[in-house]
């Protein structure tokens, strides 16, 4: 089996692993003013109800890892691994974000809900987007995959979440009606994009070059991944649109459309690095 049919085969895992990790960090981010009072009475209702669009995309995510488990029922047995499988672990964390975040949203609609439970709750979501985080980053660690093995694995999914993040958030508070009076906080977002943008170029330059000394009995990583710098250049070039396009729709009022398509861009960049990354499937002895 090639590399593009492996990754293929994984397409739901792909999926998951861009879209999750980006929207669950774009959740929090959404969460902060709420968390620091720093929202009136009216902002404060709008940003609850638009976080809707970061938890939809990371539940589109979570939605199309769970295909990948056949039969729905087998979902009962991935919990019965947590803290002994990384893996049931990472669905944990992701089920527990999933369930407080859809929890403060439901009650977010309340006629008159209680700010400072919902300060608690916000802060407890935050918790559980970073646990979610880091678990999902540390679930790829197998010994017996050489490619998933690599220190700078955990790194670079990450540093995706960071940097696909806070563009959902921007258009979280575009559709929110959030406007901030000096721009501080979305040029704050902006700023921690583009040094993680720039921070993952160097990481998928690095692990390309450790892919070309990694070989088993029958193949080299890279000969598995033959396009892999055409897909960092790709990477690039799209995620580096995106932020282009979110750096100037701040300076222009944080409008919809640019938002959405800025997003798009980058989540794309995202999509087709994490494909190469299951293309990358190597494993120790006679296979892929």
């Amino acid at each position: 089996m090639d590399g593009f049919s492996i990754a293929l085969s994984e397409i739901t895992l792909v999926l998951f692993t861009t879209l999750a990790p980006a929207g669950a960090v774009g959740y929090a981010l959404m969460s902060l003013p709420v968390v620091l009072g720093r929202a009136t009475e009216g902002e404060h209702r709008r940003l609850d109800q638009f976080s809707c669009l970061p938890l939809g995309i990371a539940m589109v995510g979570l939605i199309a890892s769970a295909t990948h488990l056949g039969n729905p029922s087998n979902a009962l047995y991935v919990f019965t691994g947590v803290g002994r499988s990384p893996l049931s672990t990472e669905v944990f964390c992701a089920v527990i974000f999933l369930a407080l975040a859809g929890v403060y949203w439901l009650y977010s609609f309340a006629e008159t809900p209680r700010r400072r439970l919902q300060r608690v709750l916000a802060v407890a979501i935050d918790l559980s987007v970073a646990a979610f985080l880091v678990s999902m980053a540390l679930a790829y660690q197998v010994d017996t995959i050489l490619t998933w093995n690599l220190p700078l694995v955990p790194v670079a999914l990450v540093l995706n979440a960071l940097m696909g993040g806070p563009v959902i958030a921007l258009l979280g508070f575009a559709a929110a009606g959030y406007r901030e009076k000096r721009l501080a906080g979305s040029r704050a977002l902006q700023v921690l994009s583009v040094v993680a943008f720039a921070a993952n170029v160097v990481v998928y330059v690095v692990m390309g070059l450790q892919l070309g000394a990694l070989e088993n009995q029958l193949v080299t990583a890279m000969q598995l991944v033959p396009p892999y710098w055409l897909c960092v250049a790709a990477f690039t070039m799209l995620a580096a649109a995106g932020l282009v396009l979110a750096w100037r729709n701040v300076r222009h009022g944080l409008a919809v459309k640019p938002a959405a398509v800025a997003s798009a861009l980058v989540l794309a960049g995202i999509f087709v690095m994490r494909f190469t990354f299951y293309m990358s499937h190597l494993t120790v002895g006679l296979g892929v």
